[in-house]
């Protein structure tokens, strides 16, 4: 019976290594999109303009209760609809104890949830697409990746948006493989959040992606069959599916229309989407390939594996003429869900980094398909030489670039340095392992890197560049005079020139901005004025001024810089007084000396 045992026991297969549970891989993406979007959530400052914007506006929804309309001081914004200011006025009320605070990680944390929304369910598309353990991989890229976390530290709308466009990835991918109308309803939920998020974005995204796969399926002899191609797709209209979409986007669509008479569609969708259809709005120009030159660096360090994915993708569509390989059909999703939408926005006149969000998780599971292919084999020779090139000059552009604004804008510290100097060990071990095709080395020393940069970024460096912290300098100098803000109560404010919305945050929507200031009738003794004096049209408010007889007296002044118009700025801050009488001051100077 023994010898039974032993035998049976030669025969019997050896063990497989223990795969890893899906609930164990999420909650490592879970851990590592907050060990990269936490950092400085709560020190970096708001920042000009787009974001300062989005806080002022949610602030004031907070305060009025009013959740229909969204304004920005007195005026109406009508540029986006209202779901990221619901989001953040609803953490504004969770965690502040009035409204009158700033708790701008508060107000960022919508964009925290979007990034791991994103994440996750780059991952869940991944899985019937390219498996498990590539679809982790693509998607750990993708939680690292320089623009998610960027915008998961903004309370805009991008990593919002950017989760919306993964759902539906999620929805295609599983739909093609034969999943049920709950992937259908799915879409339409996600599409619904998408057009309350940033309007017709999403919704353009997925017709591309729809009419570009239509296009190359049906007109390929190694495509499926027409019958085939219409079932997934027939089961986006789902009919609950469309409904749930117009309740999800109707009910606050009629209100607006109803509370503006239709002027919010008007300059949404006709000022500015259409805007930027036709021309270049807000100086936010480029040229076609903008987004391909910049993409190393807003991808980084995923950009590492770019290339090689994108070599896989062509390669895996090309060689293998299988209608019905997964393999095949995946990638044939991934290059529809990608490069339509981004040929589209090369081509628009307004050119912003944040455009080419949406299409990132695509991008992201090729270079996870690659990853786990060059892990077998030493393949893609060329792109992974240029990629790795590519990778490591991008990298020390991002090592040079936050040293150089630390030292000319921050404190001086020796750690900046000593920290740049080992990202700049690890970068190039990093393109070296993947040139000689040491992919797990890669891999590993590019996570290393993300993880040593973006944190110590975001919660040390960028919060430490104080001549770039105008609008919170200005808060600080009135908390030192003992100034009333005038979002508690305090004395009115005239920014006179320097009116960046960043400065409508810190102090309050009360104060008065630019053009809108009235000498005359809105300057009186104990108001406080706000004057860049390095700017020219400084002299014409100081005439301004002295012609209505007042005065002012100054109580600080700094330098700085304006990063959004990128230029030098000398704050002076000042309080209105009384005039003496002319006849005391002549009286004053002709007294002898005691």
């Amino acid at each position: 019976m023994q010898n039974n045992q032993i035998g049976a026991a030669q025969t019997r297969p050896a063990p497989r290594p223990k795969r890893r549970s899906h609930g164990f891989h999420a909650l490592l993406l879970i851990c590592l999109v907050l060990i990269m979007a936490l950092p400085g959530i709560s020190k970096l400052p708001v920042i000009d303009r787009d974001e300062a914007r989005y806080a002022v506006a949610s602030v004031q929804m907070a305060q009025t209760g009013d959740m229909v309309n969204i304004r920005f001081q007195d005026e109406a914004r009508n540029k986006k609809p209202a779901a990221s200011y619901w989001a953040q006025a609803v953490m504004i009320n969770l965690f502040s104890k009035d409204k009158n605070e700033r708790k701008i990680w508060a107000q960022r944390l919508p964009s925290v949830f979007g990034a791991l929304i994103a994440v996750l369910a780059c991952y869940w598309a991944g899985i019937p697409m390219i498996g498990r353990r590539a679809a982790f991989i693509g998607s750990a890229l993708f939680a690292v990746s320089g623009l998610l976390v960027f915008e998961a530290h903004m309370a805009k709308t991008d990593a919002m948006l950017c989760a919306c466009a993964a759902l539906v990835l999620v929805s295609f991918a599983h739909l093609r493989q034969g999943g049920g109308r709950g992937f259908a309803l799915l879409f339409w939920i996600a599409l619904g959040c998408a057009v309350m998020i940033k309007g017709p974005v999403v919704p353009a995204l997925a017709i591309l992606t729809l009419l570009s796969l239509w296009i190359w399926e049906r007109g390929s002899k190694d495509g499926p069959d027409e019958t085939q191609q219409k079932s997934w797709i027939r089961k986006l209209g789902f009919w609950p599916g469309p409904l749930i979409f117009l309740l999800i986007i109707l009910p606050w669509t009629l209100l607006i229309w109803q509370a503006t008479d239709g002027q919010f569609f008007k300059e949404a969708l006709g000022k500015d989407f259409g805007g930027k259809l036709v021309g270049a709005q807000e100086k936010h120009g480029g040229m076609p390939g903008y987004y391909l030159a910049t993409l190393p660096l807003t991808f980084w360090p995923a950009s590492l594996l770019l290339l090689p994915g994108l070599a896989f993708a062509v390669r895996a569509v090309r060689g293998n003429k299988q209608s019905q390989n997964p393999v095949v059909r995946a990638m044939r999703l991934a290059i529809c869900f990608a490069l339509p939408y981004w040929a589209v926005i090369e081509l628009v006149p307004t050119k912003l980094p944040n455009y080419l969000l949406p299409i990132f998780p695509a991008l992201s599971l090729m270079a996870g398909a690659a990853a786990v292919a060059l892990l077998s084999v030493k393949d893609f020779k060329w792109a992974r030489v240029l990629s790795a090139l590519i990778f490591i000059a991008a990298g020390l552009g991002v090592i040079t670039g936050a040293l150089l604004a630390e030292s000319v804008y921050g404190p001086a510290a020796l750690w900046p340095y000593i920290l740049g100097a080992a990202g700049v060990i690890i970068i190039f071990i990093t393109g070296g392992a993947l040139i000689y095709a040491k992919t797990r080395l890669a891999l590993s020393s590019a996570f290393i890197a993300a993880l040593v940069i973006s944190p110590a970024l975001y919660q040390f460096l960028m919060p430490s560049l104080s001549d770039l912290r105008l609008a919170d300098r200005v808060a600080a100098e009135f908390e030192a005079n003992d100034i009333t803000l005038p979002r508690r109560g305090g004395p009115l404010v005239a920014a006179v020139n320097f009116t960046e919305p960043s400065l409508v945050y810190a102090l309050g929507s009360e104060i008065v901005l630019g053009s809108k200031i009235n000498v005359d009738n809105s300057l009186s003794p104990g108001s406080i004025i706000i004057l860049d004096v390095a700017r020219q049209d400084a002299q014409d408010f100081i005439k301004r001024f002295e012609g209505a007889e007042l005065c002012k007296e100054e109580f600080a002044k700094f330098d700085g810089l304006n990063y959004s118009r990128g230029d030098p700025v000398t704050l002076q801050l000042s309080q209105v007084t009384i005039c003496p009488p002319t006849e005391i001051l002549e009286a004053s100077e002709g007294t002898p000396e005691l």
